[in-house]
């Protein structure tokens, strides 16, 4: 079974069009081009895809290794 960042790295690749060996546990979202509403739809798509719920209060993520620990803590 691939990691959460490993599986992250996949729907980002994937959805903002990067190749996956550019992205890395500190990369920023802001890096990346992903502001605030493209984050909020991320955050939904990364609560289907891996059948979590994140509670509004904890989606203060800024780097993709944030957003992991995000999906890894609602498991």
């Amino acid at each position: 079974m691939a990691s959460t960042i490993d599986a992250l790295y996949l729907q980002i690749a994937e959805r903002f069009d990067r190749p996956v060996d550019t992205l890395h546990p500190e990369t920023t979202l802001e890096s990346l081009g992903i502001d605030s509403l493209e984050k909020i739809e991320l955050i939904f798509d990364l609560e289907d895809h891996f059948g979590v719920r994140i509670p509004n209060e904890n989606t203060k993520a800024d780097t993709l290794q944030d957003v992991a620990n995000l999906i890894d803590s609602a498991k």
